[in-house]
């Protein structure tokens, strides 16, 4: 299997394989960050097919930091397989690889300045409230996380999960925010640098396409190893999901995805640059542990960089809770993750307008 290590590995893996299987790279490197080691940091993009093409497969990764180790071995097991001999001429392949590199690297969620990028493509001149948020911020963010404060955090989230259910909190808890920076599904006060990096490929390769079919690779959610193809926008484009991916697309605005609805995602800026008409855009969600567990990784490690001690053995312990809640470095997991996405990019090259 062609899973990485880390950034640097999943990085060179990436652009070699391209490179040999003729794709034209690109990198945007970040400006201001580097990686633990010094690195650069870069979302690279790689390019197979007509500039011209008149169809576009787009698969990214790495929105998520940590959730680009799953999504950076997808798109080498794409690169290594053989299902991107015979592309219809009028078809270009785009894989953009680690859209927030600096989460990967660093083993984050979320960009250097806490933001999720799935929150933040949205209008920052407009007040944003979540009070479903603010009322559980600081069960979330305790001020210690093995003393008093913590014990009566979790007894406060447990109270609530009592009462009104876990999916009450998980909403709650993972709509988004814009109000606690050192938070949780921080939407960020203005455009991140991988927002804009975002916008600008989608205007580069997508823009005069006239059919774009999209997947987002995301994990964390859902049972180990299946991968829910999830709709986040609207229901005609649910509708059209169904149409290619098959008959167990899921929709956010339905209530029966795994996923909480969110608004400000990638696929809704894809929207914006794109065009409604054009683009088919969905998140591939894959499983590994259940919610409450995953859940807790990131509150942890979430809590480590906003309070705790960045160096030290608990500092590595919650960084690889992290990593090991949204990837599961085993083989099983690896290969039903791989077929799965594989079986999804057949249908997508098959799919005509």
């Amino acid at each position: 299997m062609l899973f990485p290590n880390d950034y640097v590995d999943a990085r060179e893996r990436f652009r070699t394989l391209a490179s040999r299987r003729g794709f034209a790279l690109e990198s945007y490197e970040h400006p201001a960050e580097n990686g633990p080691q010094g690195e650069t940091l870069s979302c690279d993009v790689a390019r197979l097919g007509p500039s011209d093409a008149e169809r576009v497969i787009l698969i990214s990764s790495g929105a998520h930091g940590v959730e680009g180790f799953c999504g950076s071995g997808c798109q080498a097991e794409l690169l290594a397989s053989g299902l991107l001999d015979g592309l219809p001429g009028d078809t270009a392949v785009v894989l953009v690889h680690a859209v927030n590199p600096y989460g990967f690297a660093w083993l984050r969620r979320t960009n250097e300045d806490n933001i999720d990028l799935n929150r933040n493509f949205v209008d920052h001149s407009v007040a944003l409230a979540n009070p479903g948020y603010d009322e559980i911020h600081n069960w979330l963010v305790p001020r210690d996380w093995d003393g008093p404060a913590r014990a009566e955090a979790d007894a406060a989230i447990d109270a609530y999960i009592t009462e009104r259910g876990l999916r009450a909190f998980q909403v709650a808890m993972t709509s988004g925010q814009y109000t606690h920076p050192d938070g949780l599904f921080y939407g960020g006060k203005a455009p991140a640098w991988s927002n804009e990096t975002w916008r600008s490929l989608l205007r580069k390769h997508c823009a005069n396409a006239s059919q774009v079919i999209a997947i987002d690779i995301h994990t964390g959610l859902g049972p180990r190893g299946v991968g829910e193809v999830i709709c986040v926008t609207s229901e005609a484009e649910y509708l059209k999901a169904k149409a290619i991916f098959g008959e167990d697309v899921t929709w956010t605005g339905g209530g029966e995805a795994v996923s909480a609805q969110v608004g400000g995602s990638l696929a809704h800026a894809a929207h914006h640059e794109i065009g409604s008409e054009k683009l088919v855009m969905v998140a591939l969600e894959f499983g590994t542990y259940p919610i409450p567990e995953t859940l807790e990784a990131l509150r942890a490690e979430t809590w480590l960089v906003a309070r705790g001690n960045l160096k030290g053995e608990q500092a590595d312990s919650l960084k690889k809770a992290l990593k090991d809640a949204f990837y599961i470095d085993e083989p099983d997991w690896q290969m039903a993750v791989t077929d799965r996405f594989l079986g999804l990019f057949r249908r997508m090259k098959e799919c005509r307008p």
